[in-house]
């Protein structure tokens, strides 16, 4: 008897189950026709605003760009600049309309962004760092676009600058990506700001060669070269340093930015090939070896 109540106790149950899953699918089923083309809907239009969105975004980035470029007080680096902020600020505001479009109300999200500022700004306190270092660099404008500088250690022309990085492309063509905060927090060196570079080189003569004709034959080849500047100063070349076995002599010449590392090693070569057919030796280094 007691087995005959069990079983009929768990067919009872087994049957309230069922009845509950039964209940469950249907309104589930039914809540799906009801509200299903709704929400597949509000999903199209969802994904809609989001490629339209963004798409005039890029667009109008652009457009603001070019119109800066147009103002005779505006260069690339601050279009540039201005240009990311208005895609960033727009972007903003269309993923705002496109999740208002699945049943969560503006005000709420605003809202709940509101309440969430503090924690994010908590774990981006970096990457708001970034954007308060560009700020910054707009504003001071230590460099811009076509600079040659060294920033945080890095070498290269600024190739690009927007609100959250700087990037750099060195002379052997790497790109180098510097966030803002560290660029900004870092010395910075613009070999182009001035419009002018000095170009320093020593070179050694033998002890018996004569100086003065060394240093004739200096100022003499770099003023030929093409490239090297009369103002502010012509080729200027002294004795800087009495070593072991060499006398050195520096050459001073004044170049624009762009021509620096032309002007250089054109005169390496050219300089050494006057030396050679004005008998003036380039000593070598010497060691004596004592035995015993």
């Amino acid at each position: 008897m007691a087995a005959q109540d069990a079983a009929s106790n768990a067919a009872t149950d087994v049957a309230g189950a069922a009845g509950e899953a039964g209940g469950f699918i249907g309104s589930a089923t039914n809540w799906l026709v009801t509200n299903g083309p709704s929400l597949a809907i509000n999903f199209v239009v969802f994904l809609l605003i989001l490629i339209i969105g963004f798409w005039i975004a890029k667009k109008l980035s652009a457009f603001a760009k070019k119109a800066a470029m147009k103002s005779p007080n505006m260069d690339e680096t601050l279009a540039n600049f201005l240009a990311s902020l208005v895609g960033y600020v727009i972007k903003a505001f269309v993923i705002i309309a496109a999740i208002t479009k699945l049943g969560v109300e503006a005000t709420s999200l605003i809202a709940v962004l509101g309440a969430a500022t503090l924690a994010i700004g908590l774990a981006l306190q970096g990457t708001l760092g970034n954007v308060a270092a560009g700020v910054m660099l707009m504003l001071f404008r230590p460099y811009k676009v076509g600079d040659y500088v060294e920033v945080a250690g890095n070498e290269g022309v600024v190739d690009d600058m927007n609100i959250f990085t700087t990037n750099l492309a060195t002379v052997d063509n790497i790109k180098v990506i510097i966030a803002n905060g560290e660029a900004w927090g870092s010395t910075i060196k613009n070999f182009t700001a001035l419009g002018l570079r000095r170009v320093d080189v020593d070179y050694g003569i033998h002890y018996d060669d004569d100086i003065d004709k060394a240093i004739k034959v200096i100022n003499e080849v770099a003023a030929k070269h093409p490239d090297v500047l009369s103002e502010p100063h012509g080729p200027w070349a002294k004795v800087v340093t009495l070593n072991e076995s060499s006398v050195d002599i520096q050459s001073r010449v004044w170049c624009k930015p762009e021509h620096y590392w032309d002007v250089m090693f054109d005169l390496k070569k050219s300089i050494k090939e006057a030396f050679d057919k004005n008998d003036i030796t380039i000593p070598y280094p010497t060691s004596i070896e004592l035995d015993g």
